[in-house]
């Protein structure tokens, strides 16, 4: 009959220790990250009208929530709200200035408020509560809010264009997306070179290992299918096809 060695009180220390530090490394391992105006006049509250609002970093944001959202209320306002997620509220623009809106107990949807107003959101509809004014229902505008959204994120330039359905958005920085084929394709290109001609067209030139994307953007009236008039022409060259479209600047470079 065979028997196990029986390990020293220091050996087994230093076995247990190892050991451990092997678990922590994978819990860490598993933990890291992988890797789219106008109101009443009462003046604002918590939040002066020229204080920017936090931008939380990309990762934070799950996807399909957006920085901001733009919503049209049935008394003729228009509100841009934007998601500040890691303080579980929202800041919404008004004419006297920005009123932050804390996340509070709701047994449906998802209610923002502050001692005077209360913002209450349920999919693509939200109730505008105020004190001393009637309930005001509101209805979320969505190709607003995905622009709005690129301008928190610091994109110069969005453009979007059919047939495919294509977006593409350049900014921050030097960074350039296109996604094609109705969403089903999106390349990524971190090293965008760009240059102005002299009637101030700008030539957008990038490529990664999947692809080559020329990408021209003009200062000219364009009006897409739908009838939603732009203040660019956006062109994009990309595997052979040429696609044409319209775009809207929303931030300086």
């Amino acid at each position: 009959m065979t028997t196990s060695p029986t390990l020293s009180p220091r050996l087994l220390i230093v076995v247990c220790a190892g050991v451990a530090l092997i678990a922590a490394a994978g819990c860490q391992r598993k933990e890291a990250p992988a890797g789219e105006t106008t109101a009443d006049a009462t003046p604002a509250a918590s939040v002066p009208a020229a204080a920017p609002a936090p931008t939380p970093a990309a990762d934070e944001f799950p996807a399909g929530v957006l920085r901001a959202y733009v919503w049209q209320c049935a008394d003729g306002q228009t509100l841009v709200m934007r998601n500040l997620l890691r303080e579980k509220a929202i800041a919404i623009d008004f004419h006297g200035g920005t009123r932050r809106l804390d996340q509070t107990v709701s047994a449906s949807g998802v209610r923002y408020a502050d001692s005077v107003v209360a913002f209450w959101t349920k999919g693509g509809t939200a109730t505008l509560e105020r004190q001393g004014t009637p309930t005001v229902q509101c209805e979320e505008r969505r190709a607003a809010s995905l622009r709005e959204d690129a301008r928190v994120r610091g994109v110069v330039y969005r453009a979007l264009g059919n047939e495919p359905g294509w977006i593409l958005e350049i900014g921050p920085s030097s960074k350039l997306s296109w996604t094609t084929n109705f969403g089903q394709d999106r390349y990524d290109f971190e090293q965008a070179q760009a240059a102005t001609a002299p009637d101030g067209t700008i030539v957008y030139t990038a490529q990664n290992d999947a692809v080559t994307i020329k990408a021209t953007v003009k200062a000219e009236r364009c009006v897409d299918d739908g009838e939603v008039e732009f203040d660019h022409v956006v062109t994009v060259e990309s595997g052979g096809q040429t696609l044409r479209g319209c775009g809207t600047r929303l931030n300086a470079r």
